[in-house]
Formats: structure tokens, sequence, C-alpha cells
């Protein structure tokens, strides 16, 4: 088989985002270099969208803040205070607030931890009373938790609440609607994504020397990574077209370390000859076939799954990319497959004909069947294959890449 040109090219960009993980402390930078910081790591493209985007937001916040030109004027940029108040002054609003879910406020107080309690966000109402619009579930937890694990009057004890200055009920239920929303229009939250949260667990462990079994093993899938010259980020991060790249990381979290070490083999080669990312369909069909082979206690050595890279690249270019060749192959094998199962039936008892699907299940039921004829079939006799996980169809053989 011939053999594909390897790019001497150092994955400087891999090396510097991995290198964000070798302090083994705290690193704290002011607002200004942790922006630019973010931005630099942009690629020039991004960096431009970035610029016009804020130039638009900025835009946008001048036209819904007329009149306001600083910080300092509360009447005119109403921000919340923070205070102390007392607890059993905070009344709920029950045309305001949902429904308590009583299984939650018990999981609150089961998991309690007093430096993760949030401010109960309030308001001065028209009774002059502090009405809770936010954070219900938290206030009843520090109501019980106040009354019968400690034993006290809740007149007696103060609690860290925000204090909101609300003109009017619209500006309440906009408020609480936007800061219980994490998607849509009204989204007032930014939740974790995977990527935010896979980084907290490597720094967990190399930073903070959290011991739980699962972030150790995301630190140490990130050292496998790193070493094979790729990096983990998202597409939010502007970087994501960068040679190492992987976006692709629920498959990367929830398998083996092992099989992730494979996979870097892999990922090397690949990175190594070609100077791309990981594409996000090739990663999961990659990781699949290594979860088969674990299955059945197989391990390849690093030269034969060099070669299935080397193999790859030689049918299709390892172009998984949706739009590449690897999929029209995988489409047009399951609609042959689909009307050689079904020639004997008149043709309107037909099921309907499979849509194009470019998913897991389907891809890998083709890699599989790819890899028994072509590669596996070449190797001394021992050779040890996997069992398939999937059974979605057959491809005839001819409609198999063609070494």
């Amino acid at each position: 088989m011939a053999k594909a040109n390897l790019i001497a090219v150092q994955p400087i960009y891999a090396d510097t985002i991995n290198a964000r993980y070798s302090i083994n402390t705290s690193n704290f930078v002011d607002l200004v270099n942790r922006l630019n910081d973010a931005i630099n790591n942009m690629s020039p493209q991004a960096q431009r969208n970035w610029t016009n985007s804020l130039a638009n937001a900025i835009k946008a916040f001048k036209k819904n803040h007329p009149g306001v030109t600083n910080f300092t004027d509360r009447k005119m940029f109403r921000l919340c205070q923070a205070i102390e108040i007392t607890l059993g002054d905070i009344e709920i609003d029950t045309t305001m607030q949902r429904e308590p879910d009583l299984n939650w406020i018990i999981k609150i107080i089961t998991n309690f931890r007093a430096y993760q309690a949030q401010p109960i966000q309030v308001y001065k109402n028209a009774h002059g009373r502090w009405g809770g619009w936010d954070g219900q579930h938290t206030a009843l937890a520090l109501y019980l938790i106040c009354v019968h694990a400690f034993g006290l009057d809740p007149k007696n004890v103060t609690v860290p609440c925000n204090v909101y200055d609300i003109l009017n009920r619209g500006e309440l239920r906009g408020n609480f609607i936007n800061n219980n929303t994490t998607v849509g229009k009204n989204a007032g939250k930014k939740p974790l994504d995977l990527i935010d949260i896979v980084q907290q667990m490597i720094y967990g462990v190399l930073v903070d020397g959290v011991s739980d079994p699962e972030w150790v093993d995301m630190a140490k899938k990130h050292r496998l990574i790193a070493a094979a010259g790729m990096f983990l980020t998202a597409e939010k991060f502007g970087d994501h077209e960068q040679p190492g790249a992987i976006t692709r990381i629920e498959e990367i979290k929830d398998t083996s370390v092992e099989v992730v070490r494979q996979f870097c083999i892999y990922g090397k080669f690949i990175v190594d000859s070609q100077q791309r990312p990981i594409n996000t369909k090739e990663l999961p069909i990659i990781i699949e076939f290594l979860n088969m082979c674990e299955r059945d206690q197989i391990v390849y050595d690093d030269a034969d799954i060099q070669d299935l890279a080397l193999h790859l690249i030689n049918l299709f270019g390892a172009n998984f990319d949706a739009k590449g060749p690897y999929w029209d192959q995988v489409h047009q094998a399951n609609l042959n497959a689909y009307q050689a199962a079904h020639k004997d039936l008149p043709k309107h008892l037909w099921p309907e004909a499979p849509k194009n699907l470019k998913n897991v299940p389907i891809g890998t039921t083709y890699f599989w069947h790819q890899l028994r004829k072509s590669w596996a079939s070449g190797k001394e006799s021992g050779f040890m294959f996997p069992k398939s996980s999937f059974n979605v169809f057959v491809p005839a053989e001819g409609d198999l890449w063609q070494i």
C-alpha cells in the first residue's frame, strides 16, 4: 500500500492551547488581558467577526439605554445592590414564581454547601416588603434549615440578597423569564457547554488535586491528546479549523482512557499527514470502532493503528466530512441494500427508502464492513477483528471502496 506523505510541521497552535493546563496553581489576570487572550486565540476572520459583532452589540446597547453615560447614576443605570435581609421578611409572589418543587428543595438541603448558595433576588414591593422574584427554592431551603436544623426564628437571621431596582411588574416578569432561560431569544443565562465542563475537570485535577475518578480520567485523556499534537476546543472559540482541533468531545469524555490513547495514535497520524482538524463525523466512527475492539478485548499495536489511518487516506483521503465522498458512498450502498432486500416485492409494498442519514450507526456499519474487506483481510493469519455493534444494513461487496 502506498504511503502518505507526512508533513513535518510542529503543531505550534495545539502546543500553545495545551500549555494553559501546564500550571499547577491559580492564575489571575485582569479583565483586559482575559478578553485580549480570548480574542488573540481566534483566527483572523473570527477576530473580524467579533469586532463587527461587538460594534453591533454596543449600538444596540446605546439604543436601549438612551441618556445613560456612566455607571454611577443608579437612577439611570439601575444595577442591583447586594445586602443582608432578614429571612422572615422575604415574601414570594405566587403569581410570579413557579410552583415549588419540593423534591428539589430536599436535594438542595441534602447537598447543601453554604459557599454555593446564591443570593436571593428581591425587590421592594408595594407594601414595603422584600418580594423574592427569583431564588425561591434557595429561600425555602434556607428557611427549613433555619427552623429545623438550627432551631432559630427566621425573624432573627439574615441572608444575602441582591436588591433589584424594579419599576413595574412587566420588568419583574421579564427578569424572571430571562434569568431562568438558557436558550432562545429570552435566554438570560449561558449554560456550561461540554467543553467548559471538561476544562473544569482538567483544571480541577491539575491545579486543585481533585481525585474524582472521572475527572482524573479526563485529565489523562487531555495529556494523551496534547502529546499527540491535538487539543480540545469548541467552535465558539474560533480555533476549530486549526490543525489538531477536536470539537466532538462527547465520545472523548464517555469512552475509556485506553480507547482515547489508541485514537490519539490515529489522530496524530492524520494531523501530521494532512495538517487538519479532526472532523466531527470522523471522531465518533473511529472511537466506536475502537470501542468494538475493546469490548472484544482486541488491542491493536501502534503500527496497526497507523496503518489503519494510512489505509483510510489511500481509500478516500480519510475525508469524513458531511459533504465528502465517504457519505456519498455510504448512502448509495444503503440504497442498493434497501433495493436488493425488497426486489421480490411489488414496489407499492416497499417501505420508505432510507434517507441520507450521516449518523454513527450507519457510518460505522459501513466502516466496519469496509475495513473487514479491504484492511483486515490483508493481514496475516490470526489477525483479530471485532464484532460489529450495529446491524443497520449490509453493503454489497461492489459498493465498498476498492483498493
